[in-house]
């Protein structure tokens, strides 16, 4: 009669748990590493869902203050270098805060345009 099982090296099945146990390591070391904790609450902190919400909210800021300067770049005056007289609604960028609502301060003098929210100076 002939087995159905085959016969396997002992080293086989020790290089299979090492090899799981490799991955597994690799699995919990992404998932600190990714959790990680917030500069502003310490070393190791959770972050709450409302730090996280607020968080995304000043990268939206952030990204939308990025977005209306490269507009303003682009559409400043390429002879006089003069940039355009007001922020536009046709560059499809809000022209407001997410986190307060409040309108970005455009200096078209200068083309600077920033966030008065509190906190989001260095944007």
């Amino acid at each position: 009669m002939h087995s159905w099982r085959r016969h396997q090296p002992a080293g086989f099945v020790l290089v299979e748990i090492l090899l799981v146990i490799v991955i597994m390591g690799l699995l919990v070391g992404a998932y600190f590493g990714l959790r990680g904790g917030s500069d502003k609450t310490g070393e190791g902190a959770q972050t709450t869902p409302g730090q996280a919400i607020e968080k995304g909210h000043e990268v939206d800021c952030m990204n939308n203050l990025k977005q209306l300067r490269m507009a303003i770049q682009m559409d400043t005056d390429p002879v006089e270098g003069t940039p355009p007289p007001k922020l536009s609604e046709k560059w499809g960028v809000p022209l407001r805060c997410p986190v307060s609502g409040k309108p970005y301060v455009y200096d078209p003098k200068t083309g600077q345009v920033h966030c008065t929210t509190p906190g989001h100076e260095k944007f």
